[in-house]
């Protein structure tokens, strides 16, 4: 899942307007660059984006479970196909990551004529590096006092240089299980860090084509590792397959910079959700992404579809608070998509402690109360983490090194 900008902050750097006509818009003044950022929807999201992935790394994917606690098969195989389409929640926060990071450096841009490399990359370590490299340490430290939990100095290596998807390509997933999730952070890193030099120079066309571009390079390198008969696993981690996602965050950007709103109606929000849970649960069912060795036709259709039903999912929540669905302006729902950084973090730590704890409780309904008691546990630290770990950096983060004021008024 990663994640980052998987969560937020108070001040976070959050999201852009957009309107459904179909006139360019002119181009953004200094007043309108400097204005607050921010749709509190997109916080929400996140917190059911976490869910999808809790739920594909939680849940039974095998119809056999189900069949086996007397499910009719009809209704387990398309239990067991939801679970698995939950995989593509992920991709959501790869198309967050790149719509909020284009929109802020093309604002800053206009705001400044430039985009500023000190305060950007420190920006981003401030809200990335305090909680990745907690976890990194806790790896280390937990595979001193449990030996099936190593986790080998080509991982540690690996993940320091947030080249952690690279060694998961190679050596496989690490036995310290609960560090994988980060996988994606690296992936956002390596994104994070050449994405400013070039857009600090690039007009929109240029980044248009440039994401254009990614796409290609993202079905290239799947056809060529599909042809050799890649695994599904080194597919899925591998910088070059994963683009799309990013390149479609980016045109996103592009398209809607500039834009005040972005309204079209609740029935029409309410389409392109369905479409893009329709798209996932085909993903799910069908392709196969990550199976031992994925069928080129799978792997071909199954990575777009899941980055078109995560764009038709982000375009269904976008300026949905102004357009009848108030609710995602909850406050809760917001300040749980602010935390959800944490709450990918710490999730699959939380599933083995609970699994440990419940290890020799025998109940029929023993698995069940260890999944509430995973959710629990991640929930109190990713709390925790927050309060005590994560805001003082951000406030930092936003005194210090922010020139666009986004995320909510705190």
């Amino acid at each position: 899942m990663a994640t980052p900008d998987l969560a937020v902050l108070p001040p976070q750097e959050s999201k852009t307007p957009v309107q459904a006509n179909v006139s360019p818009a002119p181009a953004p003044s200094s007043a309108f660059a400097a204005g607050r950022f921010y749709f509190p929807e997109l916080d929400a999201v996140r917190i059911f984006l976490f869910f999808g992935v809790w739920s594909y790394h939680t849940l039974p994917r095998d119809a056999s479970f189900f069949l086996a606690h007397h499910f009719p098969s009809v209704l387990a195989s398309w239990i067991t196909t939801a679970i698995k389409a939950c995989m593509c929640s992920l991709d959501v926060f790869f198309i967050l990551s790149a719509f909020l990071i284009t929109e802020l450096l093309l604002r800053e841009k206009a705001l400044k004529a430039s985009v500023g490399l000190k305060a950007f990359y420190s920006r981003r370590l401030l809200r990335i590096w305090p909680l990745y490299f907690f976890m990194i340490a806790l790896a280390i430290l937990f595979a001193r006092f449990d030996h099936r939990q190593t986790f080998g100095w080509n991982y540690v290596l690996s993940f320091l240089l947030f080249t952690g998807n690279w060694v998961m390509v190679f050596r496989g997933f690490p036995r310290a299980t609960f560090i994988g999730p980060l996988w994606s952070v690296s992936f956002e890193e390596q994104f994070y860090l050449l994405w400013p030099l070039v857009l600090r120079k690039a007009s929109m066309q240029t980044i248009r084509n440039i994401a254009f571009g990614l796409l290609a390079v993202a079905s290239i390198a799947r056809f060529i590792l599909l042809l050799r008969h890649v695994g599904g696993d080194p597919l899925w981690y591998n910088s070059f397959a994963r683009l799309d996602s990013i390149a479609l965050g980016i045109l996103l950007a592009v398209i809607f910079h500039g834009r005040s709103t972005f309204r079209f109606g609740l029935p029409a929000r309410i389409a392109l959700l369905f479409l893009g849970i329709s798209a996932w649960m085909l993903v799910g069912r069908y392709c196969g992404l990550l199976d031992p060795v994925p069928t080129l036709a799978g792997g071909m259709i199954g990575y777009p579809l899941m980055s078109l039903g995560g764009v038709a999912v982000f375009l269904s929540v976008l300026g949905a608070a102004q357009d009848g669905a108030s609710f995602l302006k909850n406050p809760l729902l917001a300040y749980l998509g602010k935390i959800s950084y944490g709450l990918y973090a710490f999730h699959l730590l939380a599933l083995r402690l609970s699994s440990n704890l419940f290890s020799e409780y025998h109940h029929p309904f023993s698995q069940t109360l260890s999944w509430l008691c995973a959710l629990g546990i991640t929930f109190s630290l990713a709390v925790v983490s927050f309060r005590w770990l994560e805001t003082p950096f951000l406030r930092w983060k936003q005194k210090s090194f922010t020139y666009v004021p986004s995320g909510a008024l705190s």
